[in-house]
Order: C-alpha cells, then sequence, then structure tokens
C-alpha cells in the first residue's frame, strides 16, 4: 500500500474543476503515489463517477459522514457565498484518510498539474512540520517594497500525518475565529503555525495573477484563486490553452459534462471587460518575464 497520496476535497459545485486536477495529478505523479477526491456531499451519480474515474487511476471517496462528525458543529454563517465549509477539511484530513497514508499531498480543486510532482513527492515532510508557498499577497508586497510576511497559502501543501496542525487551526477557528482574519482556514493557519511551517517555491502553488511574469514552463502547479476561473473562460492572464482542458473533458464523457456549472452571461461579460481592461495594462506596462521575479517567484527549490 502507498504511504503518499495527493488529496483534494469537493463539494458538488467543484468537483467539475477538482476531477480535473485529480486526473492531471494523476498523470504528473509517481504510479506509486495514490489519488483521492473526497467527496464532502452527497452525489447522485457516485457509483457511476467512482467506476469512471478508478480506470484513470482516482480515487474517488465518500467522505460525506466523516466530514459532518468533524465539521458538523462549525458555525454556518461563515460559510456563505462562494465559500463552502469543505474548505476547512484540509484541516481533518489527517483523521479522515486511510491510516497507510503518512505523507499527505492535499490540493485545492481550482489548481492544474502542468508539470511534473516528482521534487515534491519526493520532499518528505517530518512530523510537526508541512511544506506550503506563499500567499498571493505576500509576492504581491515582496515584489512590490522586498517585504517578506510569510503568510502563506493553504491551497497546496505537504505534511506529515503525525503532528500535523490542521486539529490545532480547526480548534482556534471554533473559539475564535476573528484571529482568523476572514480567512477560514488559511488564517487559522497561519495563525497557529510557528515554526512548523517550510516554505517551498510557488512553483508548486503558482498564483495566477502573476503568470504573465513568469516562464509557464517552470511551473508544476497553478492556483487559479478567486475570479474568474479558467472553467468560465479565458480571460487575462491565462491562455485558451489553459481553458481548453476543461472543454476537453467535458466531451469525454456524460458524467463529467453533468458536474459542470457555468456562470451568468452578466457576470462573463463582467470578466471579459476586466480581463480586457488588464491586458491593456499589461502591454502598456510592457511587463514581462525577467530572471529576477523568475527565480524569486518560481525558483527551483523545495526548502
Amino acid at each position: 500500500m502507498s504511504n503518499q497520496c495527493v488529496a483534494y476535497v469537493t463539494d458538488v459545485e467543484y468537483s467539475f474543476p477538482t476531477i480535473l486536477s485529480a486526473l492531471q495529478a494523476r498523470k504528473f505523479a509517481n504510479p506509486e503515489t495514490d489519488v483521492c477526491v473526497l467527496m464532502s456531499e452527497h452525489l447522485d451519480n457516485f457509483e457511476e463517477l467512482k467506476s469512471l474515474l478508478a480506470l484513470s487511476g482516482v480515487k474517488l471517496m465518500d467522505a460525506t459522514e466523516a466530514l459532518h462528525q468533524s465539521l458538523g458543529k462549525l458555525d454556518g454563517s461563515h460559510f456563505m457565498g462562494r465559500i463552502s465549509v469543505s474548505t476547512m477539511a484540509k484541516l481533518v484530513l489527517a483523521q479522515i484518510l486511510p491510516d497507510n497514508y503518512t505523507q499527505i499531498i492535499y490540493l485545492d480543486g481550482d489548481t492544474q498539474i502542468v508539470s511534473s510532482l516528482a521534487d515534491l513527492e519526493n520532499a518528505f515532510a517530518p512530523p510537526g512540520k508541512f511544506f506550503a508557498a506563499r500567499d498571493y499577497t505576500s509576492i504581491h508586497g515582496l515584489l512590490q517594497n522586498g517585504k517578506d510576511s510569510r503568510y502563506f497559502n493553504a491551497g497546496v501543501l505537504k505534511f506529515h500525518r503525525d503532528g500535523w496542525i490542521g486539529p490545532e487551526a480547526l480548534q482556534l477557528f471554533a473559539t475564535n475565529p476573528e484571529a482568523c482574519d476572514g480567512k477560514h482556514d488559511q488564517g487559522a493557519l497561519n495563525y497557529v503555525c510557528g515554526s512548523s511551517l517550510i516554505l517551498v517555491s510557488n512553483r508548486w502553488n503558482f498564483p495566477k495573477q502573476f503568470l504573465h511574469l513568469v516562464d509557464m514552463s517552470s511551473l508544476a502547479i497553478v492556483h487559479y484563486m478567486a475570479h474568474p476561473k479558467p472553467w468560465h473562460g479565458t480571460f487575462f492572464p491565462w491562455s485558451d490553452t489553459e481553458s481548453q482542458v476543461y472543454i476537453d473533458l467535458r466531451k469525454t464523457h456524460p458524467a463529467y459534462d453533468a458536474l459542470y456549472r457555468g456562470i451568468s452571461f452578466d457576470r462573463k461579460v463582467v470578466y471579459k471587460y476586466r480581463s480586457m481592461r488588464e491586458r491593456v495594462r499589461h502591454a502598456l506596462q510592457n511587463e514581462m518575464p525577467n530572471p529576477r521575479v523568475q527565480t524569486l517567484l518560481a525558483g527551483d527549490y523545495v526548502v
């Protein structure tokens, strides 16, 4: 049995992009690393989808009951609009995943795997430690004024199941959510991490906002945090290539297509306008990839 897995947790709303990322992870991960998608909500065609994903080497698991037991007591008022309670599931993964997984790589569903995961897989996370990369806000501050806050993004994590700080972060959120600064799981993890954090290169969790500043071939995981999303269309700074993979997946099987959730025409128009505005600004400022930014954001280092 494998001791390492790439794990996702999704509700029904985010199941389509999550499955796309999981299939990409299966392609770029070592065959000995399991790729698991945990459902946090009931899915009508669960068995059909489970069998379909198994053909591609991805394990679909029903975690609804286990997650309800772990997260059901959280105040639902904190999870309104676009935020789902399933975002907190990463905090309790060590309690839910099978015991054989000691090295756990967690990925948000709005990620794309674009190259080999081998270096991340081979990097051992010691008990009580975890790997994470800087958040968009930290990178912005680093580029603007050279100030490094070390505030990390919780969309890509690697941790040892022994000593994982997730339960401590969950307890903080449950008793003192104000301390999380409105960032839910991410705020809680940053608050309690202390010396457990090992910062890694953003090539393992690259914010979409900076795609125009680096060579895409240097990245392994791209994180399409915030809206708009690539499964809803092509918006600056990504290209048609990053959106086309979702269109292609929808065509491969009706079960995948049924999971797709679109956006309203009005919202798409707004996103197109913003995209055009940003593209023009980028052209006027002549923002181009450069070696300094490339090294800073996507340097080939683990620790």
